[in-house]
């Protein structure tokens, strides 16, 4: 079987405040689509007029009841906000909290209006925002949608964010029950003559932007002696450098690298740059570097922990340019494929840059072992078999009390029972009447004693997801704003 619509929901985070601890792994409780003020709560006078910044995290979750993966899963935004307010759309990990966020992800999604009639075979699109400050990162994809009906008629008391059917006799869109259901004659009411809807003249899809890779360019040569050589302005820098981490393939969690020759030999060093241009000492073979991610010069030249070798242009960073670019709030994107439909420069199309993951599973890792004798387990073989709707974010360990009794405990599920290697051993997730994970009885081997343990973690089916509310000051009253979120799966 595979994933469908009813495995895929949405549920809030462990903790929902305003504070540095909102966030954290994710909780039990739904995000109840057409449900007002379901994640983010009511905007107070006192907030717009003082203009407020707010965030809640929450978590697409597969609970497909076969444990099937989801694949090729893309989220996004439909709309722009339909009041004074506007959102961001990024990524999450599975246990981050409010206080770390920014650190965590600096790229901020969002949606526009078509601002510029698209035509099919276009390679480019240019898209009203409500503010500069939404990005496009290099080869994630863009939606681009025509689900918004114009010039409609909607009647009496309907309101933003009400489900309507239109009747034909009354030629206007009435207010029904809620349904996420958009197919024509069923849509959604998202402004005084506007409803979102789908009919047969509705086009969709998801293309692909522009990667703006540069690999390997020259900026500096070694001397051999010099431990902190000059280097040379990035060349494609004109939009800036993107701050998408994991731009050069085989450095998955940086978007810029610098490359040199050690003096003596050996592998090459590598300088690897955060998203705001400081220097991950920790993962390079530097001490000291910064670049400026706007106009690629250096704030500081790298100091490397060994003198480059001598050698001509032998110094490399591989970056890649924004595929995008501001003028006022109108940005145009450059795409790495044609767009394949039509779309006019009206309020029915919309387009914003995507979050993408190839999979939505649970997994585990940090396997080890600590055993007094020859005591093991074969993960290989048989490995913690996990469950969409009881495998959990937690850390656990399996103590030994005797030869073949153990207890288990999670750093944030505490303790959840004990077992024994003749058997299989299943703990109970509570919330969901699942297994947090089982472990198979044939996996043991060799000789076990009190005091022994086996530590491993396990991740949830779900893709986390932080949303930022932003109200600037001085925000009119508008209460009927909405919030969209789109998704797809293979």
């Amino acid at each position: 079987m595979s994933v469908s619509a009813s495995d895929m929901v949405f549920r809030k985070s462990n903790v929902v405040t305003d504070t540095g601890t909102n966030g954290g792994p994710k909780g039990s409780v739904e995000v109840v689509s057409g449900v007002r003020h379901a994640l983010f709560p009511r905007v107070t006078k006192s907030e717009r007029d003082n203009g407020v910044t707010r965030y809640r995290k929450e978590f697409l979750a597969n609970e497909n009841a076969d444990d099937e993966s989801a694949y090729g899963v893309l989220v996004w935004l439909e709309l722009p906000s339909t009041a004074g307010d506007r959102f961001y759309l990024r990524t999450g990990t599975q246990d981050d909290t409010q206080a770390n966020l920014t650190a965590h992800d600096p790229l901020r999604l969002g949606t526009g209006q078509i601002q510029s009639a698209v035509t099919a075979g276009d390679e480019s699109v240019s898209i009203t925002m409500e503010n500069s400050d939404f990005v496009f990162p290099n080869g994630e994809y863009l939606h681009i949608a025509n689900k918004v009906m114009t010039g409609q008629t909607v009647a009496d008391g309907v309101k933003v964010g009400d489900s309507v059917n239109y009747n034909e006799t009354s030629a206007q869109w009435e207010k029904i029950s809620y349904t996420d259901d958009i197919a024509y004659p069923n849509g959604l009411c998202v402004g005084s003559d506007l409803v979102m809807s789908t009919d047969d003249d509705t086009t969709e899809e998801w293309v692909q932007i522009a990667l703006n890779l540069t690999e390997d360019e020259a900026i500096g040569a070694g001397d051999g002696v010099d431990t902190s050589p000059t280097l040379s302005t990035l060349a494609n820098v004109t939009n800036g450098i993107c701050r998408k981490k994991g731009v050069d393939a085989g450095e998955a969690s940086h978007p810029v690298v610098v490359t040199a020759p050690p003096t003596g030999g050996g592998d090459d060093m590598k300088a690897r740059f955060n998203p705001d241009g400081t220097l991950d000492t920790a993962n390079s073979d530097a001490s000291a570097g910064e670049l400026s991610m706007t106009d690629g010069t250096w704030t500081t030249d790298i100091t490397w922990d060994t003198a480059p070798a001598s050698g001509s242009d032998n110094i490399t960073v591989t970056y890649a340019e924004n595929s995008y670019s501001y003028f006022g709030n109108v940005v145009t994107v450059s795409l790495g494929e044609q767009i394949a439909n039509d779309y006019n420069a009206d309020q029915s199309a919309y387009a914003g840059a995507c979050l993408y993951v190839d999979e939505v599973a649970c997994t585990y890792d940090e396997w080890s072992e600590s055993a007094a004798g020859d005591g093991t387990y074969d993960e290989s073989t048989y490995p913690p078999s996990l469950y969409n709707d009881g495998t959990v974010e937690d850390d656990w360990t399996i103590t030994f009390s005797s030869g073949s009794a153990f207890s288990c405990t999670g750093v944030k599920n505490g303790s959840v029972g004990s077992g024994s290697i003749s058997a299989n051993f299943s703990p109970n997730n509570p919330d969901t009447n699942q297994p947090y994970f089982t472990m198979d009885l044939s996996g043991w081997a060799g000789t076990w004693a009190a005091g022994d343990t086996v530590q491993f973690s396990t991740h949830p089916s779900a893709l986390p997801l932080w949303l930022e509310e932003v109200v600037p000051v001085g925000t009119s009253q508008e209460p009927n704003n909405l919030l969209v979120v789109g998704w797809y799966c293979e």
